[in-house]
């Protein structure tokens, strides 16, 4: 986004931040937030959740998408009975309230939009949001690591042919994965995972999957290689698996695949650095892997199956869907732009995940906070 700011000489200057999802950084109302305060020029505050909220669900009272995406399936699907009022927070409401501009950010510094006991004014002044009661005053944020996609390719790094088996896809498939081991990365940073419950990987749409400790720090077993499953091997009708062009030397089908398995953050899938995720404003999902991906191997090692809406097939093979088997492709997150180690710390503010994602997918970074981060 674009914010303002001084020059040595006392000059007022344009300055570029772009710290919310690509395409907004021309947003004229982070530029009136930076013009007052334009020491948030490049903070958490310089982004979309200063002033709005994500979609909450009514019945279940929790957030189902974060705001960026609330805002686009306004913008595609039509607001349906809905405003783009409702995705405003407190501190929108006031801002949008006294006229969005430049001039109504001052005008509201002395209110305390969020109703925590502390002005706006103070809170931006202390890179805490002034929408949210639950980011306060005074309140320490969560301590963070941020590793760049140089420097995790300057780590140890781990390779692993496996299945990604699916249970709603057409095609399973055969990849090999490039990255680091969790185990190893959180080691590097000198996390202790003593006393930690889990790890959550966390994705730029408010996507959170949660793995416990012990298959966080230990070997999963050999995964199983499974071949002419192909369309080109059993036709257009009951092929159902996708092998890569390059395969690893020393294959039986049946047998096991040599390659280590182990909870990994890869950053490369068959060679190829994996394309940078992004919001489908049609379908308002996740497309793309990357720029980092958790891979999840299989606990229990098996053969691909179909996916359940190409089963029960008229192939007769005893590959149909199978409940029992192990898709873990499922449990496999997307666009990993946070790992928090659990539980988080008392005391501290959590990030806000929900909404604060974006910008780093497109700077190919992640953060670590939590459990024993300093």
């Amino acid at each position: 986004m674009i914010g303002c700011g001084n020059d040595d000489e006392g000059t007022t200057k344009t300055i570029v931040s772009s710290r919310a999802y690509k395409g907004h950084e021309n947003d004229k109302d982070t530029n009136n937030l930076c013009s007052v305060y334009p020491a948030i020029v490049g903070t958490r505050l310089d982004d979309c959740q200063t002033c709005h909220v994500g979609k909450m669900d009514t019945v279940k009272n929790e957030q189902v998408s974060n705001a960026c995406d609330y805002c686009h399936e306004l913008m595609v699907h039509g607001e349906g009975g809905h405003s783009f009022a409702e995705t405003l927070n407190p501190f929108g409401v006031d801002y949008n309230k006294n006229g969005r501009t430049a001039e109504a950010i001052d005008k509201i510094k002395n209110l305390d939009s969020d109703g925590d006991s502390f002005t706006n004014d103070k809170e931006i002044k202390d890179l805490k949001y002034p929408g949210s009661n639950l980011s306060k005053l005074g309140q320490p944020n969560a301590p963070m690591i941020t590793v760049s996609l140089e420097k995790m390719q300057a780590m140890k790094a781990h390779e692993q042919f496996m299945l990604a088996n699916t249970s709603k896809q057409q095609f399973d498939d055969y990849v090999t994965y490039k990255g680091v081991t969790v185990k190893e990365l959180l080691s590097a940073f000198g996390i202790d995972t003593t006393g930690a419950t889990g790890v959550s990987f966390i994705a730029p749409d408010g996507f959170v999957k949660t793995i416990k400790i012990d298959q966080v720090n230990t070997i999963f077993p050999k995964a199983l290689f499974y071949s002419g499953l192909d369309v080109k091997t059993l036709g257009q009708e009951c092929g159902f698996v996708n092998y890569p062009e390059k395969m690893p030397s020393g294959l039986t089908d049946g047998g096991t695949i040599p390659d280590e398995q182990w909870l990994m953050i890869a950053y490369e899938r068959d060679g190829t650095l994996m394309d940078p995720c992004y919001l489908d404003a049609v379908e308002l999902k996740l497309n793309g892997e990357g720029p980092f991906r958790l891979v999840v191997p299989q606990s229990t090692p098996g053969s691909p199956d179909r996916g359940q809406s190409f089963s029960p097939s008229n192939c007769n093979d005893g590959y149909d869907y199978d409940k029992n088997k192990d898709h873990n492709a499922g449990s496999m997150v997307r666009g990993v732009m946070a790992i928090r180690v659990d539980p988080m710390p008392a005391g501290v503010e959590e990030f806000d995940y929900k909404n604060g994602g974006w910008a780093y997918i497109n700077s190919k970074e992640l953060i670590i906070y939590g459990h024993n981060v300093k």
